[in-house]
């Protein structure tokens, strides 16, 4: 495969798509579950030894987004979650969630449901007022059109089944002891894992944002409830 910099000296508006001269983290479905299982392994066995029984809880969350794809034709994929997160100590969370999707082109007008996606999150600071995480999970989503479909750049049509894989940064923002605003930056990547082999898998890659709100049916700290 080209570098980034034989590419960007063959067409110099490449840098457009790539301005960083580097590619997101090469991912298929498959790939997305392999780092998933690995991350979740690694970051409990790192932190298992500092399991705090009061740091275990229970917390339901909905968010809104939009992602925006570097590659042609780029795709808008607004996107809505409902999830469930649970803490297994201070540093680790495991989670899982169902989600909408709305790809938008000049060639895709399609919906999407995922009834199932899990994830883990690693957290990097966490008090009672403020969070801070990496998140990344695997799910399958059906659209009720083939997606992607073929452009006038790329003959490929993928398929109705695809796996989503995502991965990002988000924040937590505690309003009140049951509230908290989730406020992060995401990757998207829909494909089949070449099921129909690789004229039938496309892909579709895009970054973006989300907004959401988190509802925690404990505290989140370890005071007690005044009556």
């Amino acid at each position: 495969m080209p570098s980034s910099q034989a590419q960007l000296n063959k067409n110099p508006a490449a840098w457009i798509n790539n301005p960083l001269g580097v590619k997101p983290l090469y991912l298929h479905f498959g790939r997305g579950a392999m780092y998933l299982s690995a991350l979740t392994g690694i970051a409990y066995y790192l932190t298992r030894k500092n399991k705090e029984i009061e740091d275990k809880r229970l917390s339901f969350y909905f968010e809104n987004g939009t992602m925006w794809s570097y590659k042609y034709p780029h795709t808008i994929v607004p996107e809505t979650n409902l999830g469930i997160n649970y803490k297994v100590n201070k540093w680790l969370a495991y989670g899982a969630d169902m989600g909408v999707y709305f790809p938008r082109d000049d060639f895709n007008q399609a919906a999407g449901l995922s009834m199932l996606r899990i994830y883990n999150k690693m957290y990097f600071v966490d008090n009672d007022k403020f969070r801070l995480w990496f998140e990344n999970g695997v799910g399958v989503v059906y659209f009720t059109k083939t997606f992607p479909k073929k452009t006038d750049r790329d003959d490929r049509t993928g398929t109705y089944w695809n796996g989503v894989v995502k991965y990002g940064f988000g924040s937590e923002f505690n309003i009140n002891p049951f509230l908290s605003i989730l406020v992060g930056v995401r990757h998207l990547h829909f494909s089949n894992a070449d099921v129909k082999g690789k004229i039938r898998n496309p892909s579709s890659d895009s970054h973006g944002i989300f907004l959401g709100v988190n509802y925690n049916p404990r505290r989140v700290n370890n005071e007690p409830i005044l009556e």
